[in-house]
């Protein structure tokens, strides 16, 4: 099991295997999510593989091993404690419960509710956990996770279905039985989605300072 939740569904559906895991097995995984050839360069780097091992010459990981703490994992994880606080490997309901009550109708999330929820998330971890860590790496991984989920799970209306995004985070599964479908995703949007939830969690910390 991988801290990642999407990850995990793509294990559970096959279309990634759980060990011997290679960079070509990581981006034929997300082409079938109609990710853009960027991104599955960028997510099948050095970053994920360099905390694999060596076999036959030949560099592949495992999904526990992607819950190396600081590698692709981090702190202030929408649904994960910190490493240093408690397990950052398994889903923790509390904070999924906090997640899904950003809702205001029970039915979507928008970008919004979740820039406001990624705020808080750091802004806890700030106040409990000592060895916070959430640098540059860090932020750049939390914010493109959050543009891809938001990406991934809109429907029409360009905000985040709640029931697909439960069963992918709590199930781990991809919700083709709720009718949902890939659609393509590019480097571009990805980057500009993150941008835009950073300034939103950002205006909202600080809007927060002054309630």
């Amino acid at each position: 099991m991988s801290p990642c939740p999407f990850v995990n569904a793509l294990a559970n559906h096959n279309l990634l295997p759980r060990s011997g895991i290679s960079s070509d097995d990581i981006k034929a995984a997300l082409a079938t999510m109609e990710c853009d050839a960027m991104i599955q360069t960028v997510f099948s780097g050095s970053t994920a593989m360099k905390v694999g091992s060596t076999v036959h010459g030949k560099q592949q990981l495992t999904l526990a091993q992607l819950s190396y703490h600081n590698s692709i994992e981090h702190d202030a994880s929408l649904t994960r404690q910190d490493a240093n606080v408690g397990s950052h490997v398994q889903l923790d309901m509390a904070l999924l419960g906090q997640l899904l009550s950003m809702s205001t109708d029970g039915v979507y999330i928008t970008k919004t509710q979740l820039a406001k929820y990624r705020a808080l998330r750091e802004a806890h971890s700030r106040t409990y956990n000592p060895a916070f860590t959430f640098g540059p790496r860090q932020q750049f991984l939390a914010y493109g996770e959050a543009a891809l989920l938001v990406l991934a799970l809109r429907d029409s209306t360009g905000h985040v279905r709640v029931d697909w995004l439960r069963m992918v985070l709590e199930q781990e599964k991809l919700p083709f039985d709720l009718k949902w479908r890939t659609r393509p995703i590019c480097i571009a949007d990805v980057l500009g989605l993150a941008g835009e939830l950073r300034g939103e969690a950002f205006e909202w910390g600080v809007l927060e300072q002054f309630y």
